[in-house]
């Protein structure tokens, strides 16, 4: 946005103004009040609207969601070590579904159908 909108508004700006017509003088002085509002409303919402504090809070939000997302993986493991200490513990057989699936089942839908009449 930086490198390429602002000197992208910036040079059509010019241009108006170097047409040396009425009609892309007077858009150019509309485009130039428009810039120079939103520049005095954004400035307005970073001051007096806690813009600032947004800001930080939203990179706060991406930090702990990127660091949540890379532990993903070693927080699943210890889960699933946990589930499975759980499961010794309390005499729970192991992988009671996929035992269930596995009985010769092969997925049709009237195999799906009849397994859920049975329950």
């Amino acid at each position: 946005v930086v490198f390429f909108v602002i000197p992208l508004l910036l040079l059509g700006l010019s241009s108006l103004f170097m047409q040396k017509t009425v009609g892309f003088t007077v858009l150019g002085s509309f485009l130039v009040i428009g810039v120079v509002l939103g520049i005095a409303r954004f400035i307005w919402w970073w001051k007096k609207q806690e813009g600032l504090q947004k800001c930080l809070a939203c990179l706060d939000r991406r930090t702990d969601m990127n660091n949540t997302m890379k532990t993903l993986p070693e927080d699943m493991q210890f889960l699933k070590s946990k589930v499975s200490l759980l499961a010794e513990h309390t005499g729970l057989p192991e992988d009671e579904e996929a035992g269930d699936a596995q009985k010769g089942s092969d997925g049709t839908a009237d195999d799906v159908a009849a397994e859920n009449e049975e329950v």
